[in-house]
């Protein structure tokens, strides 16, 4: 026969299923806003820039891709050969920030950890930097996401114990970041500009040279690297009981965590090599989405990835039309309006 619950477990038996309550309704309607303003996004990116269309020519465009009449020939230029790829890569490389960023932040049990503020950023910025030169477009990818993956290593490695240190990894990871940007510096200016974008593309990002080709070739590796990613939804969730709480479980917590970061230098690898380092994304949407969806990674990573990809495409709209005819970094936009954001979140949260 079951046991009746003490005073204490009932208050938070109570708690909790409040909780789930509260999480469950906020999940209600966050999934539709976020899908309608993700659309709303799409349409303003494919309609506004340099050569203003109109919407019915952005929507003529799009039914003639599945056989529903003609598009005008312009139009269809601009919108389907320029900024469709560019708009379909800003939303991947935000998800898969959103993701990255969401799983290191489960994983370490430290809203602060980042991809590109742990130095994962700067090093794939090295490894794709030189991947230019040796393969252009398909090598910068392939050379971010070596790179990436070597800097997680690097991390695993700082943390030497197997119960990895959350703070000694973050601190090691900044320390690593400054060095290594600077190496960047030095990569980019003694290798031959034709060949090698300037160092603001690497450590601003842009999406300016986005094409068919370069989305294709970063969708595969991210393709990859992100469903091995998901797979890990359940062992992040034992993780914020605390390592030892899910190595007692029956996690090999010291295999989980270098795989994470494995997978979370590959991805981050591969959108460094495609687009530059985007920062703010990875630490700030979590954090954000977090407390409308919930602390299980059930529901945080896929809205994680939903919230990334609509930070950047706004992102990108803004870097496109703010200053015309200059088009600014986008990762100069995620900078400037995902800090101070992340700096108001973040002191309202210690106040409360």
């Amino acid at each position: 026969r079951q046991r009746p619950l003490s005073g204490t477990r009932r208050l938070m038996a109570e708690a909790w299923s409040q909780s789930a309550d509260l999480y469950r309704h906020r999940r209600r309607w966050f999934w539709p806003v976020v899908i309608i303003a993700l659309l709303a996004a799409a349409l303003g990116s494919l309609a506004a820039g340099a050569v203003d269309v109109p919407l019915r020519d952005v929507v003529s465009v799009l039914t003639s891709k599945i056989g529903i009449g003609n598009a005008p020939v312009q139009p269809e230029s601009v919108v389907w050969g320029i900024r469709m790829p560019r708009l379909l890569l800003g939303f991947t490389v935000g998800a898969t920030l959103g993701l990255v960023g969401a799983m290191l932040q489960g994983l370490l049990r430290n809203d602060l950890a980042d991809p590109h503020l742990l130095g994962i950023g700067p090093g794939a910025a090295i490894g794709a930097a030189l991947g230019t030169v040796a393969g252009g477009v398909r090598g910068a990818i392939a050379g971010g996401v070596l790179a990436g993956v070597l800097t997680s290593f690097a991390l695993r490695r700082f943390a030497r114990r197997a119960s990895i240190d959350p703070t000694r990894v973050i601190l090691s990871g900044v320390a690593l970041g400054a060095v290594l940007s600077a190496w960047v510096g030095f990569v980019v200016f003694g290798a031959d500009r034709a060949t090698v974008p300037p160092i603001e593309f690497w450590l601003l990002g842009s999406l300016a040279g986005a094409t068919w080709r370069i989305l294709g070739t970063s969708f595969f590796f991210l393709l990859v690297t992100v469903g091995g990613l998901l797979t890990a939804t359940r062992t992040l969730d034992l993780f914020a009981l605390g390592e030892s709480e899910a190595r007692h479980l029956g996690v090999d917590t010291r295999l989980v965590t270098t795989m994470i970061l494995i997978g979370v230098g590959a991805a981050a690898g591969a959108t460094v090599g495609a687009v530059g380092v985007v920062s703010f994304v990875g630490l700030l949407v979590p954090f954000l989405v977090r407390p409308l969806v919930g602390y299980s990674h059930r529901h945080l990573l896929p809205a994680a990835m939903l919230v990334g990809g609509l930070f950047v495409v706004l992102g990108d709209l803004v870097a496109r039309i703010a200053l015309e005819p200059v088009e600014i970094p986008v990762g100069l936009v995620t900078a400037a309006v995902g800090g101070p954001v992340f700096l108001w979140l973040l002191s309202r949260r210690r106040d409360a």
